[in-house]
């Protein structure tokens, strides 16, 4: 009997093992569980502090502009030609007046320097003088007009004469005045101012021109009424 040849059997222990060890690395272990993925990490937290707001500088008024000065706003003429210094004066001397604007408007075109009543007094003659040089030509352009009436004709050559009156009456006023003469000077402008009225009641309520022109000087003569009485 020939000995057994073991070389067979141990090649198939060989393959035994090599077969369990291969299915050992393929299978996966059922009490093995899948690898946790990993938690995503925390948000960090961040405390704000709320600021208050900037304040805001204060803004600045928008300077407020003034309009334009039109001619019937800007100052009559009444100061303008009077120095700073003799205002206060002249002034003084009209609110004697019962005009002061009219007197001061009179006063300032003929301005010349002194302030004491019998020279206020001059320059406002003046002024009434050549304002009724004014009306004596008004009522001459009426007069002569081709379209007015006979009537009205008539009545604008009385008023002339009346201004002609009244020029010569202030010329008077302006001499008893270079005497000091202040009765004369009185005398004088209340005579005017009859002749303004005069030629008022010879329009006997006709509308004209020359009426406004009749105001005004009665008005002016009224007030150097009033600053003649500053010279007593």
């Amino acid at each position: 009997m020939s000995p057994l040849n073991h070389k067979p059997l141990l090649f198939s222990l060989i393959s035994l093992v090599l077969f369990a060890s291969a299915a050992n690395a393929i299978c996966v272990p059922h009490n093995i569980t899948a690898a946790a993925s990993p938690s995503p990490a925390p948000t960090p937290s961040y405390s704000y502090i709320s600021a208050a707001p900037l304040s805001q500088p204060p803004e600045s008024a928008a300077p407020v502009s003034q309009p334009p000065v039109s001619a019937a706003q800007a100052p009559s003429n009444s100061l303008l030609q009077i120095p700073t210094d003799a205002e206060a004066t002249i002034e003084k001397i009209c609110k004697s007046t019962d005009y002061p604007d009219v007197c001061l408007a009179a006063v300032a075109p003929d301005f010349n320097g002194k302030t004491d009543p019998e020279s206020v007094l001059g320059m406002a003659i003046k002024a009434s003088i050549d304002r009724t040089n004014l009306a004596v030509a008004k009522a001459t352009a009426i007069a002569t007009s081709a379209a007015i009436t006979p009537q009205m004709a008539s009545i604008m050559g009385d008023c002339k004469d009346s201004y002609n009156d009244a020029l010569d009456n202030y010329n008077s006023a302006m001499d008893a005045l270079g005497k000091r003469d202040v009765g004369t000077v009185n005398s004088m402008l209340s005579a005017a101012i009859t002749d303004f009225s005069d030629c008022d009641d010879g329009l006997n309520g006709l509308e004209s021109p020359v009426l406004e022109f009749d105001r005004t000087l009665t008005k002016m003569t009224s007030n150097w009424l009033a600053i003649a009485s500053l010279m007593q």
